[in-house]
């Protein structure tokens, strides 16, 4: 499981600012259509090691659909999707080393939050003992511990996004995708998690893809970004690159 490092110092990022030796996500010529529409179209991307990446977008621009062709809940309908330098393309989402952090964040209500971030471990049949252990740790990691008796509904909505974050992150991802993860906050509580979910996910050190809409998300996480438009990525580079150099008047539209 990634670790904490002490007196507060974040781990190093190797592929912060660009990609770095064997990317961890690579994707190759990727395509995918739904009747007509192209959903994504023709899209080359590789994410480094450590990297944490940014898709931003309207709605209906492709975004979430490249999430899942990565973590294997669809299929392309041409292309590759390369995990780790292996080629995952026609692999289950069972068979991929990530975990996704939904919207919604997908726990289960009938279960104490314990029992929520165990389920995958349970899932792959690690011993009870183990698994209470790790589960115990990832709620450390994410300022939890202690609250592992209660139900998701007697938590705040920032609480639950983080059990969802220490549900991914105890099965040990070698890539973590997180999906529009702070759309469901209203906007103070948005912000608060914000700045939490920054200072976690640095010091985890996993290579991470954000899909969002909001540029005030990609600002405050990304290394990267890449600006999402009717299946294809339009532009690619840091926050301060796109706001200085935008490619046409959309991506400068983005950045306001």
């Amino acid at each position: 499981m990634p670790s904490r490092t002490t007196a507060g110092t974040a781990a190093p990022r190797p592929g912060a600012g660009q990609p770095a030796g064997q990317p961890a996500v690579r994707l190759v010529a990727l395509h995918k259509s739904f009747g007509s529409l192209a959903a994504v179209d023709g899209v080359d991307l590789e994410i480094g090691e450590g990297e944490f990446f940014t898709m931003l977008g309207p709605s209906g621009s492709g975004k979430t659909t490249l999430l899942r062709l990565i973590a294997g809940f669809e299929r392309p309908d041409s292309g590759t999707v390369e995990l780790g330098g292996t080629d995952v393309t026609r692999q289950p989402p069972y068979a991929r080393h990530v975990n996704t952090v939904f919207q919604d964040y997908a726990l289960f209500p009938h279960m104490s939050v314990l029992q929520n971030v165990e389920y995958g471990l349970r899932v792959r049949r690690v011993a009870r003992a183990a698994r209470r252990r790790r589960a115990e740790a990832a709620l450390d990691m994410v300022r939890l511990s202690g609250l592992g008796g209660r139900k998701p509904v007697q938590l705040s909505g920032g609480q639950r996004q983080r059990v969802a974050l220490a549900r991914a992150i105890v099965n040990e991802p070698e890539v973590l995708l997180l999906d529009e993860p702070l759309s469901a906050l209203d906007p103070h509580t948005r912000d608060v998690v914000r700045h939490e979910l920054a200072g976690d996910l640095k010091e985890f050190a996993l290579p991470t893809l954000l899909v969002t809409h909001d540029v005030a998300d990609a600002l405050a996480l990304a290394d990267r970004i890449g600006v999402v438009r009717e299946g294809r990525i339009v532009q690619l580079g840091t926050a301060a690159e796109l706001a200085a150099n935008p490619a046409d008047e959309f991506v400068a539209r983005v950045f306001g």
